[in-house]
């Protein structure tokens, strides 16, 4: 069991359903006219739409695109921003976005802006889909800090566009910068990770290293913070580092970053990864030093749960547990967007509480040994936890 972090559900949950109240954006739409007033004067309803903005939840409450898209919805365009755009989680995410506007003929167009980790070229994308009246806009801030990003988002919602940011906190308020943020909850998932490597290492524990992705990425300072709040509470552990160590979720760049850490000559009894490629990465550095790996936690990424039994073999002390990837929260994003656009109504958490996803020790109430997470036909950096079928995993890797 996940005691820590399920202890912290209450407490999570209680903080961001007082945001929701706070942003006042639980109100219905009159009409699905993206730039129109509501009928009444009041805010514009790209602002105000009943699609339960900032609630928390799990995934078992996802809805199908269906109950948002009828029939007779009216005509819809929708824009992608990426703040990085660029890695294997990004094409899937974006993959997967195409894959439920597909079940919607509404939806003419989706139109994709990656930022390459550059913020100008990303609020620039912002501010000129809004230009061209694209009447959904979907962004994952993480090209820097998520305020750096809410003067290009404010605009864009300014302009009439309905905004709901993704996959990375923003910052703002909802219901006044743009409509809605919907995400895990990054700091429950650092919980997680991190009460996992404690019931591992026990009574005697251990160094714990903490990889994040670019520098400032707020998914990462996140997360880190989750895990520190658990590696508090626990003595026995030692934090190896004060804030995430950067690796622009490039796996080449964890291997370099990996490979400095083992240099220091300090040993590390377990490895936390924001992201399973970056993981793969760390693994590399290992075998490259010919050192034995320790117990490693990360996103979920199909080379980690095909290759563990493998290096299990090799490295007996080796275990592996990670969480969704979570390339599926964009399809709960355009959802949202298609609701309030329309005028209907969603009931589906923005904020998603993520136990792990696969556990090798199999201790882990719910979780799946990475055998069973193992697609075999499947690239070797696809996501397991993925929503796309076989046939749009293959499309997508080739």
């Amino acid at each position: 069991m996940i005691s820590t972090a399920t202890a912290r559900r209450g407490a999570i949950a209680a903080l961001a359903l007082s945001a929701l109240i706070l942003a006042g954006c639980s109100s219905t739409n009159s009409t699905g006219d993206s730039t129109g007033d509501g009928g009444d004067g009041g805010a514009p309803n790209n602002l105000e739409a009943d699609i339960a903005a900032l609630s928390v939840g799990t995934v078992d409450q996802f809805i199908e695109m269906s109950e948002v898209c009828p029939d007779d919805a009216e005509e819809m365009t929708v824009g992608v921003v990426d703040g990085y755009g660029t890695n294997t989680w990004s094409k899937t995410v974006l993959a997967e976005i195409e894959s439920e506007a597909a079940k919607c003929p509404a939806i003419t167009d989706v139109e994709f802006v990656a930022g390459r980790g550059d913020l100008e070229a990303t609020t620039s994308g912002i501010t000129s889909l809004a230009a061209k009246g694209t009447d959904i806009i979907l962004v994952i801030p993480d090209a820097g800090p998520g305020e750096a990003h809410l003067p290009a988002i404010r605009q864009a919602t300014d302009a009439g566009s309905i905004v709901i940011n993704f996959a990375s906190d923003p910052q703002g308020e909802a219901g006044t910068d743009y409509l809605d943020y919907t995400d895990q909850i990054p700091q429950f998932v650092g919980q997680s990770k991190a009460q996992w490597v404690v019931d591992q290492l026990g009574e005697e524990g251990g160094n714990v290293v903490f990889f994040g992705g670019p520098a400032g990425a707020l998914v990462s300072s996140q997360e880190f913070e989750g895990a520190k709040e658990v590696f508090d509470a626990n003595p026995q552990i030692t934090l190896v580092n004060d804030e995430p160590i950067t690796t622009n979720w490039d796996p080449a760049q964890a291997q370099q970053a990996m490979a400095g850490v083992l240099a220091q000559g300090t040993p590390i009894d377990a490895v936390i990864a924001d992201y399973g490629a970056s993981a793969s990465g760390i693994i590399r550095a290992y075998e490259a030093a010919g050192e034995t790996l320790p117990i490693i936690t990360s996103t979920d990424d199909n080379s980690l749960s095909c290759g563990f039994a493998a290096l299990k073999e090799a490295n007996p002390g080796y275990e592996l547990a990670t969480v969704s990837s979570r390339t599926w929260i964009g399809r709960v994003a355009l959802r949202k967007a298609v609701a309030a656009f329309q005028g209907g109504s969603n009931a589906e958490p923005s904020l998603y509480e993520l136990a792990l996803y696969e556990d090798s020790t199999g201790t882990t109430d719910g979780a799946i040994t990475p055998e069973e997470a193992c697609l075999p036909d499947a690239p070797s950096d696809a996501t397991p936890s993925t929503l796309l079928s076989s046939d749009e995993i293959q499309e997508l890797f080739g």
